[in-house]
């Protein structure tokens, strides 16, 4: 509760104190990553069980990014505010039922699908180059994970309403609590070591359940009205469809990009490999979060409804700062990771079951991340903005050149813009690495995001809807 007696749950938050907000949920959250972290590292080190977790992450991952990831409430909030705006709070609420529901059958489906292909992906797509007993538990643990898409997308639905009124404070929550269930996933094996590896996979789906039900209260409090509507020729429905189809090809270029990195992978002889290139990937994430991702979700709602009410210089001006703070801070945060990854993992990580190898395949892979963080963090700014001018299809434009470079042996060049390439063929100790220079299409963005917005406003002087 406030001060004056308000509920901090349905308080308006400025893009400064929304961001502040996140920045702090996303602090307790990565502490509690780390914690979690240093005890699966300490359990399983970088032998086959992590492995096979690892890769068993991908297909749910991949569901969920292509259905209800970070993009549906991108295409969500300001076809809402607007849609609200224009029609009032009743159809807002049946929109938001609309998506629900569309959502949660599409989610089923494909989760059903997945079980019964799950064996097939596994042994031919995902990890090609394993042995038959890390596939079939990598499939095993993959059946288990992927009812974590289905508990998320519900969730993804509840973040975009609390988004789009700006209360940030549930949300946020739910950021910090999700570890909590994964730190108890791990408790069990730690107390029960007949459990394995399972402890922690039926901990994400009890850090999803718990990621959710945090929100409830929320969304209750703003007077939710859910029917059991369904309407597929519905006209908002088909302005989020359209924001959002180009974000699902975008995000089924990455993903194949992810999926292509964890096949070649499984064919290194080196078999620390993979579990080092995700653990890499969680000291990255968190400067990543903390500056791209937290500008990016605080600064939405506000650019949304600057766009919807024709503010377009502001809107501008907004954007301006929002990219100027970003690249400052992640050239920092990326230069702290390239001087300080490698003492921080030899810290952190170097317990247990992790040992010395580990740690020297983990930071050669940070490294890469590193020098990719500034272009990163600039580019998730970028596809708000057009979001927020309801425009999905530039930054689609934007990958498409390095939509083939996608399939290569490594990360996707939208995230990894300069490459650290591990070449299988050389032993464990000795092997070769080059970094390969992709173009980033920030700059690009930049200018085409001026141009939209300025063509907008052109229009809208007109009499034109801006």
């Amino acid at each position: 509760m406030l001060p004056g007696g308000g509920d901090l749950s349905l308080r308006n938050f400025s893009i400064t104190e929304a961001a502040l907000l996140l920045v702090t949920a996303f602090l307790v959250s990565r502490g509690l990553g780390v914690v979690r972290q240093v005890l699966f590292n300490a359990l399983f080190g970088t032998g086959p069980e992590a492995n096979a977790y690892y890769a068993a992450s991908r297909f749910p991952e991949t569901i969920f990014d292509l259905i209800a990831g970070g993009a549906l409430t991108h295409a969500f909030i300001p076809v809402f505010l607007s849609h609200e705006k224009n029609h009032g709070q009743r159809e807002a609420w049946r929109l938001a039922s609309l998506v629900f529901n569309l959502l949660l059958v599409a989610l089923t489906a494909l989760v059903l699908i997945g079980e019964f292909a799950a064996p097939v992906f596994v042994s031919r797509l995902l990890v090609p180059g394993y042995p038959p007993a890390e596939q079939a538990l990598t499939t095993s643990l993959t059946r288990i994970m992927l009812i974590q898409p289905l508990i998320l997308g519900v969730g993804t639905v509840i973040t975009a309403v609390l988004d789009s009124k700006r209360h940030f404070f549930l949300p946020a929550i739910s950021l910090a609590i999700y570890n909590v269930g994964l730190i108890c996933g791990l408790l069990f094996t730690l107390a029960i070591p007949s459990i394995g590896i399972y402890g922690p996979t039926y901990g994400v789906l009890a850090a999803a359940f718990l990621q959710v039900v945090v929100m409830v209260p929320g969304l209750v409090k703003q007077g939710v009205r859910y029917s059991f509507y369904w309407d597929l020729k519905y006209p908002a429905l088909r302005d989020v469809m359209r924001l959002l189809g180009p974000n699902v090809l975008a995000v089924a270029i990455t993903s194949t990009g992810f999926i292509v990195d964890t096949a070649f992978i499984s064919f290194m002889p080196d078999k620390t490999s993979l579990a080092a290139s995700r653990n890499a990937h969680l000291l990255y994430a968190l400067p990543l979060a903390l500056i791209g991702q937290t500008i990016a979700l605080a600064g939405l709602p506000q650019l949304s409804a600057l766009a919807t009410a024709g503010r377009y210089v502001r809107l501008r001006v907004t954007m301006a700062k929002l990219l100027a703070g970003a690249l400052l801070l992640s050239i920092i945060a990326g230069l702290g990771l390239y001087l300080f990854g490698k003492p921080i993992i030899r810290l952190l990580y170097q317990h247990g079951a992790f040992g010395k190898h580990s740690s020297s395949v983990t930071g050669t892979a940070l490294l890469g991340y590193a020098i990719a963080l500034p272009g990163t963090s600039l580019a998730l700014i970028l596809v708000i903005g057009f979001y927020a001018l309801k425009d999905a299809r530039i930054p689609l434009f934007a990958s498409y050149p390095w939509a083939g470079s996608a399939l290569e042996p490594d990360r996707p060049p939208a995230q990894i813009p300069h490459r650290l390439t591990c070449y299988p063929g050389n032993p464990p100790g000795r092997r070769r690495y080059r970094h390969r220079r992709v173009p980033l299409p920030e700059l690009p963005l930049i200018q085409a995001f001026a141009l939209k917005s300025k063509n907008r406003q052109r229009h809208a002087s007109f009499g034109a809807h801006p």
